[in-house]
C-alpha cells in the first residue's frame, strides 16, 4: 500500500486534542484578564456601550406621575489588535546533539521532539506578552495602543502616595479614596507587581497581622481589614509615563474589559509539518484589547 512520505499523522495527536485549551491559555490565560469582563466577537475597534441610570426616590403621598430621574448613555472605545506568532522548528538540528534520541524518523514518520514542552513554553511566553500589552500597551500594526495604565493616567486617575509609604498603607489609602459606592462592592481588586506583592506580605507580617492566610498566597491574598483581593502580575510597569513609582492599580474587576474574538477563524493555534520546507511550523493568531468602563471608579496608585 502506498503511503505519504513523510506521514505527518503522528504529530497531530497532542495538538489536535489540546488546540482550544492551548489557544485559551494564550489569549485568556494571562493573569489579569482572568478577572476582567470578557468581550467576545471583537475583530477590531469596538464600543463599550455604557448605561448609567439614576432613579430618585420621591414622596408618594399623592396621585400623579412625576418623572424625576436621569438615564445617560455613553461610549468608550476599545481597540483590539490582531496579533500573530510564527515559528519554525527543524528537527534535524538535533541530530548531532544529546537530544538526538528524541528525533524519531522511522518508516517516514515524523515526530516533533519535545512537542508538549515546546508548545507549553510558547504559550507561557505569549501569555506574558499579552499581560504586558494589557497594562502597558505598545505600537502594533503601525499604530500606538494605550494600555490600562495610560488610559487611567489620561483620565487623571492617579492616586498620589507619599514616597516611602509602605505598600500595605498605600493600598489602604487608595482603597479608602475610592467612591463609597465602589468600596461597598465585593469585586474590588488591586493588581500589583511581584516585587510590591512580596513587600506587601512582609508589611502585613511586620504589622502583626499573623492571621494572614498563606493558602495559595502566590496567586493573591485578601488585604487585611478589607474585602479587596490583591493579585500579583508581571504586566505592570515599574513607573508611570511621568516616571513615578507604581504601587498598583485598584478598581472593580468588572470595570476592566478584555476584548477578543474567540468565536471563529480569528483565533488559531496550528502546529504542522511543512512538506515543502521540511520543518515543523507553528502559527498563533488572535485579537486582544483592553479598556476601563468607568475610569472614575479606579486608580493607578503611584508616588506623588
Amino acid at each position: 500500500m502506498a503511503t505519504n512520505n513523510p506521514n505527518v499523522d503522528a504529530i497531530v495527536g497532542y495538538v489536535e486534542q489540546h488546540n482550544l485549551p492551548l489557544l485559551s491559555k494564550s489569549i485568556l490565560g494571562a493573569t489579569s484578564t482572568q478577572y476582567f469582563n470578557i468581550m467576545t466577537g471583537i475583530k477590531g475597534t469596538a464600543k463599550l456601550n455604557i448605561l448609567d441610570a439614576d432613579p430618585l426616590l420621591q414622596c408618594g403621598d399623592s396621585c400623579g406621575f412625576n418623572p424625576d430621574n436621569e438615564t445617560t448613555f455613553t461610549q468608550r472605545e476599545i481597540k483590539a489588535i490582531p496579533f500573530k506568532v510564527n515559528m519554525t522548528f527543524c528537527d534535524k538540528n538535533l541530530l548531532d546533539t544529546w537530544a538526538n534520541y528524541e528525533v524519531k524518523v522511522a518508516a517516514g514518520i515524523k515526530n516533533l521532539p519535545f512537542e508538549e514542552d515546546w508548545t507549553g513554553q510558547i504559550v507561557d511566553k505569549v501569555k506574558s506578552q499579552v499581560e504586558k500589552f494589557v497594562w502597558q500597551g505598545g505600537t502594533y500594526c503601525s499604530e500606538s495602543v494605550d494600555g490600562l495604565i495610560k488610559i487611567l493616567e489620561t483620565a487623571n486617575r492617579v492616586k498620589g502616595i507619599t514616597e516611602g509609604t509602605t505598600v500595605y498603607k498605600a493600598l489602604i489609602e487608595a482603597y479608602l479614596a475610592l467612591p463609597e459606592a465602589v468600596q461597598e462592592k465585593d469585586d474590588v481588586v488591586v493588581f500589583t507587581s511581584y516585587a510590591n506583592y512580596n513587600k506587601l506580605v512582609q508589611d502585613i507580617l511586620s504589622a502583626s497581622h499573623y492571621h494572614l492566610d498563606v493558602t495559595n498566597i502566590e496567586s493573591g491574598l485578601i488585604l487585611p481589614g478589607t474585602r479587596v483581593k490583591v493579585i500579583p502580575t508581571g504586566g505592570l510597569p515599574a513607573k508611570t509615563s511621568t516616571s513615578k513609582d507604581i504601587y498598583g492599580v485598584i478598581g472593580r474587576a468588572s470595570n476592566f474589559f478584555y476584548a477578543t474574538d474567540m468565536r471563529g477563524d480569528e483565533e488559531k493555534f496550528d502546529l504542522w509539518y511543512s512538506q515543502d520546507n521540511r520543518e515543523f511550523r507553528l502559527a498563533i493568531e488572535f485579537v486582544a484589547g483592553a479598556q476601563v468602563a468607568f475610569p472614575d471608579e479606579a486608580y493607578v496608585i503611584a508616588v506623588q
